[in-house]
């Protein structure tokens, strides 16, 4: 190592810096780049070498975060920063970080029992294909067939395709999306534009849904389906039942709408009832019998 003297401080603050530049980096979308992670690993092994011997354990820490978030999972996108990662934590093996190799050695155990390499090989799903395997909520109740709107279109269809929601809550947007377009469509049809039901239909496509996958969206990405935030419940297991309770309230919306159509036709059935069974009597032609058929 190269002895600083007076100047050694400085390698400190630096090494702070250096801290925060890695987790910046391979935390963010692009941290799934090869040439990202090493160039977030050069600070590093120059600081530790100029006299930061402290530096690799908590980069070592992150990296094992790293692989958390990226390996389990369609790591396919990931491969080239997960390579390079494993390139990353020999080095930081050889510069302090030995301990490195124990939770490496049970994380990559739990990889492969999970089916590790099968998930690098396949392919992310569709928002067709989620459409399709979406027969009912999880509350039970059946969810309509899909109108006319495309589940790619509306406020939420930027949501649908985003690798970071779950998949479970990426399915209950494709509902929502589709159902508060027909919840409003009908309303609309009804002539109902200006009631309750057509605000907060409106309110759960563009402002409820929304605000709860950004609140989902902004919790540490290595923490966000295993930490536990209450009663025992991870972010994305919270995030999936809000989404629950918005596709209730859009059920109950669609359920009121069709009492609504479903009072009209009735209204008109008693109309066309009164207004025609009188002239469907006096419109009968009556039956004459012959007078040879009276004899016999």
């Amino acid at each position: 190592m190269i002895d600083l003297g007076p100047l050694a401080w400085m390698v400190h603050v630096a090494a702070a810096f250096a801290i925060a530049f890695f987790a910046q980096s391979v935390f963010s979308p692009k941290g799934r780049e090869a040439r990202v992670v090493i160039r977030a690993m050069i600070p590093v092994v120059i600081l530790t070498l100029l006299g930061a011997e402290w530096l690799p354990h908590p980069v070592a820490g992150m990296l094992i975060g790293y692989f958390g978030s990226r390996a389990f999972g369609p790591w396919g996108s990931a491969r080239g920063g997960l390579l390079a990662a494993v390139i990353a934590a020999v080095v930081l093996m050889q510069l302090g970080a030995s301990w490195l190799l124990f939770p490496l050695f049970f994380m990559g155990l739990g990889w492969l029992a999970s089916g590790g390499p099968a998930r690098g090989r396949r392919r992310a799903p569709k928002v067709q294909a989620e459409v399709a395997e979406l027969p009912a909520q999880a509350s039970g109740k059946p969810i309509p067939a899909p109108v006319t709107p495309s589940a790619a279109e509306g406020p939420l269809a930027s949501f649908l395709a985003d690798a970071r929601l779950p998949a479970q809550a990426r399915a209950q947007l494709v509902a929502l999306n589709l159902r508060t377009q027909e919840a409003l469509s009908l309303l609309k049809d009804q002539g109902l534009e200006g009631t309750e039901g057509f605000f907060v239909a409106r309110a759960i496509r563009e402002e409820y849904a929304p605000e709860a996958v950004q609140a989902y969206l902004k919790l540490p990405r290595s923490l966000a389906d295993t930490g536990v935030i209450q009663d025992g419940k991870t972010g994305a297991a919270l995030l999936s039942e809000q989404l629950e309770l918005l596709l209730d309230g859009v059920q109950e919306i669609i359920a009121g709408s069709l009492q609504s159509g479903g009072q009209a036709l009735l209204t008109h059935g008693r109309f066309l009832r009164e207004r025609f069974a009188k002239v469907e009597q006096d419109l009968r032609v009556p039956v004459m019998i012959p007078a040879a058929d009276k004899v016999k």
